[in-house]
């Protein structure tokens, strides 16, 4: 029961999860580094 995953699993499964956290922030990202400051802070 305590070795569910092995090493290569748990390798692709930390890569897969920082993928997604990046892809995931992209779009915020580049929304508010077009915008200006002052909507960007209204918005929050």
């Amino acid at each position: 029961m305590t070795s569910v995953y092995g090493g290569p699993e748990l390798v692709l499964l930390a890569l897969a999860g920082t993928a997604v956290a990046v892809l995931g922030s992209l779009l915020p990202t580049g929304w508010a580094a077009r915008i200006r400051t002052a909507t960007a802070l209204r918005a929050e």
